[in-house]
């Protein structure tokens, strides 16, 4: 049970490293009624934020730290007072919507100032530990400690505002329609709780799913035709099908080096199911070091991801930690 606000007490020292994060569960429709909220999915990658004393250090999902890869918005981030933040890293397209591709666009040439961190919780702020205390008390202290970091800050770290009274599935609705990513639901009452429970719960608009590079597929001239994919199963790689749509030119030339870079002369995936190479294609293996994000229509019932299309790589996300979702 999360303990009252007016219960908050100080801890010794505020952590400086890793912080275990929540995670959301997949749902098929966001839950109706009252003790919940919705926010906004945001299409990027997650990220907690640690700042001490002016000084901030940023955390990939896995605990790699970013902070030389975020220069920039390291420099705005030590405008706010000491806290742990939760949130996600995103590019914004044309619209000012968060674009997966417009992240990618900016990280690959060094252009981080172009992007936006979007708080949507808070786990210390200085010496007090929110995280046994109610969603409710985080979020305020969370926009009191964005409102400290001042005007300098306003476009670079941002409040991800929740919606407690609209309907969900009128919320999810409009969320599709403005081509976001989904919702995200949370109890209002909980404390923040490591891990995958039922606390949190993302509804998608459109199916997503992270899958493990282990190859590509091109022709007997070398123009490249896909990648190979799997996703992890009791320890083993099952291949899970091939992406052949979302490459432009700017795609392949990011993806070859790094491809060639990981080739290897046996498949990696695990069992009788194996890629298949027609029409002269041929296939290359690579190490399964490398995440992608695709969109996809659907499972199929031989367990293969269905017109699936290639939205860019995840450079968060562990390999081993790559399962398939619904």
């Amino acid at each position: 049970m999360a303990r009252r606000k007016q219960d908050l007490e100080r801890t010794p020292l505020m952590p400086a490293e890793f912080l275990p994060i929540a995670h959301p569960t997949l749902v098929g429709k966001p839950p109706e009624g009252p003790g919940w909220i919705h926010e906004i999915k945001f299409d990027g990658w997650r990220m907690q934020l640690n700042v001490r004393g002016g000084r901030a250090t940023w955390f990939t999902r896995n605990g790699f730290d970013w902070t030389r890869k975020l220069g920039v918005l390291s420099v705005f981030a030590g405008e706010l007072p000491d806290c742990i933040l939760d949130g996600e890293l995103c590019g914004l397209d044309d619209e000012g919507n968060p674009s997966f591709s417009a992240l990618q666009s900016a990280m690959a040439a060094d252009r981080t100032d172009e992007l936006v961190f979007f708080a949507f919780d808070i786990l210390f702020r200085g010496e007090n530990d929110l995280r046994p205390y109610a969603l409710e008390t985080r979020k305020s202290s969370l926009r009191r400690v964005l409102d400290e970091g001042g005007p300098a800050i306003e476009d670079t770290i941002r409040y991800v505002e929740h919606f407690p009274e609209a309907p969900a599935r009128q919320l999810h609705r409009a969320a599709c329609e403005m081509r976001l990513e989904g919702i995200v639901s949370k109890r209002l009452d909980e404390n923040y709780r490591a891990g995958r429970t039922q606390v949190w719960l993302k509804s998608k608009c459109r199916p997503g799913q992270e899958l493990v590079v282990g190859g590509w597929k091109a022709s007997r001239t070398g123009h490249f035709k896909g990648l190979l994919t799997g996703v992890y199963e009791d320890g083993e790689l099952i291949y899970a099908g091939s992406v052949k749509n979302g490459f432009g030119e700017r795609e392949v030339r990011q993806l070859t080096p790094r491809l060639k870079a990981l080739e290897r002369g046996r498949s990696p995936f695990a069992g009788k199911t194996q890629p298949t190479a027609s029409g002269g294609d041929r296939l290359h293996y690579a190490e399964p070091r490398l995440v992608a994000q695709a969109d996809i229509a659907e499972w199929t019932a031989s367990g293969r991801v269905r017109q699936a299309s290639y939205k860019g790589l995840r450079e968060d996300k562990a390999p081993e930690e790559v399962r398939r979702e619904g």
